[in-house]
């Protein structure tokens, strides 16, 4: 948009009433011709529009004025706590084919009352000219004192 030139200041002992209903006609024709100039920017967009072309592109305000202390801060919390697509934890054993399995009984006499509460599987990848993976499952049980 255009910028209107300034209007000098006129002091008040200079001031007749022709000029004061001049300085309000003017003013009343400056607040029009920015409501037109709107308008007409509006309606060259809709144009714009219709024939299939981009309307004009909206910028939006420089944050060059905001402190670099502050933009610094908020991208070192940004970095933290957010994380990038993709990063979340899944199973890397889900699609391993599984060549063996070894069931690992307690060493010691397991005793009475003990029950059994199932086992705890553990895959350890061995790189035999191939692969050769083998799941070790330790039996896990409980005493009648909670051990």
């Amino acid at each position: 948009m255009k910028k209107i030139p300034f209007l000098p200041d006129i002091s008040e002992n200079k001031q007749t009433p022709e000029v004061k209903a001049l300085l309000a006609l003017l003013e009343e024709c400056i607040q029009i011709l920015q409501q037109q100039t709107e308008e007409i920017q509006q309606l060259k967009d809709e144009v714009h529009v219709l024939k299939g072309e981009k309307k004009r592109p909206t910028f939006k305000p420089s944050k060059l004025d905001e402190t670099t202390e502050k933009s610094q801060t908020t991208d070192t919390q940004d970095k933290e706590t957010k994380k990038r697509p993709g990063s979340d934890k899944r199973s890397k054993n889900a699609n391993l084919v599984v060549h063996e399995e070894k069931v690992i009984q307690p060493e010691d006499a397991v005793p009475d009352g003990a029950r059994f509460k199932g086992y705890r599987d553990f895959v350890v990848q061995d790189l035999v000219i191939g692969t050769h993976n083998t799941r070790y499952r330790l039996a896990r049980w409980e005493t009648p004192d909670g051990h």
